[in-house]
């Protein structure tokens, strides 16, 4: 009886520890967005409610279960849920193994955090050629001074959705169900130049390889290549990204530059362009240029103001500006 009693207060001793060392943080999204067409559209959006559960089993396995709603849909409801390993060889420093759901190694706009980001839209290449999170491994390496390496194998999570229009670029792709579970590999490099005190040049690489089953290609193969630069010092930031793919005969590519300088503390004026081309085999290209705003008081709450003029050759001809503000809490 003795046995059977430590055999049941062992788990319930290990299930109370680690729940007392869960540390759970969170932001929400509140955003007024106006259409600046023949006949203006307002619109308020709660755009993203978001609960992240994370900790650590010991010092070196690290987990993290995040949700969230984007603009209320419960489809997209669960994000994150992974399992990271660090330096599961004692022998090589600087390894990590990641496995579940995540945001893998590729963009810099699109690793970087919510309240971080300088403009309310991630740009339309990165929104359209790079998922939002998928299912795999990835296996990460920076045990050289200021390098980092990353070797992804994922289930393929819609990478590329179906040609669209160009208009509707900005969509989102987490937690797409790939089906097919046809498989895709990604290669990701960065290195970070440090100039002196305060200033430093991010250069990365990525490269993407895989398959696609959906939309009528079915075992046809797919592949991007994105280029990415970042440099940055106490008060100016200056950073831009390329990115091109194909899937089966649907070549896609894209880029934007942004700028942005920190006049007050809390208080960013921010510049970006962006091209886009959903397809290179039809007419249609589309041009955003944001002026806008970006004010963080004290790492808990993040505003931006965006005026978006978008110049859509062979698309519309139609007026197609926007002019939006969001705020972000973080808890």
């Amino acid at each position: 009886m003795g046995k059977n009693l430590v055999s049941t207060l062992i788990p319930i001793l290990f299930i109370s520890t680690s729940l007392a060392q869960i540390k759970v943080n969170g932001y929400l999204q509140y955003q007024y967005r106006v259409e600046l067409k023949v006949q203006n559209t307002e619109t308020f959006t709660p755009g993203t409610i978001n609960l992240k559960f994370y900790g650590n089993l010991n010092p070196k396995v690290k987990w993290e279960i995040q949700l969230g709603l984007k603009e209320m849909n419960f489809y997209k409801f669960l994000k994150d849920y992974y399992i990271e390993l660090v330096d599961p060889l004692n022998k090589i420093s600087g390894l990590e193994l990641k496995f579940g759901q995540f945001k893998y190694h590729w963009s810099i706009e699109r690793k970087e955090s919510s309240s971080d980001r300088k403009t309310i839209y991630r740009s339309q290449v990165v929104s359209a050629l790079v998922a939002d999170r998928d299912r795999g491994l990835e296996v990460i390496y920076s045990g050289v001074k200021n390098l980092k390496l990353a070797l992804g194998f994922w289930n393929g999570n819609v990478v590329y959705k179906d040609k669209g229009k160009i208009t509707e670029t900005i969509d989102y792709t987490r937690n797409m169900d790939d089906s097919d579970v046809k498989k895709d590999i990604t290669v990701f490099a960065s290195y970070n130049y440090s100039i002196k005190k305060d200033d430093g040049l991010i250069v990365q690489v990525a490269y993407l390889y895989g398959s696609n089953g959906k939309y009528d290609i079915s075992n046809k193969t797919r592949y991007a290549v994105g280029f990415d630069g970042y440099f940055l010092n106490r008060n100016l930031q200056l950073r831009g990204e390329f990115i091109g793919g194909k899937d089966d005969d649907v070549k896609k590519e894209g880029y934007y530059v942004q700028a942005s300088y920190r006049i007050f503390d809390y208080l960013e004026p921010v510049l970006k362009y962006e091209w886009w081309d959903n397809d290179k085999n039809t007419p249609g290209k589309s041009n955003w240029i944001t002026l806008g705003l970006y004010s963080k008081v004290l790492d808990h709450v993040a505003f931006r103001l965006n005026y978006i003029t978008k110049i859509e050759k062979d698309v519309t001809e139609e007026k197609n500006d926007e002019l939006s503000f969001m705020i972000q809490v973080k808890f």
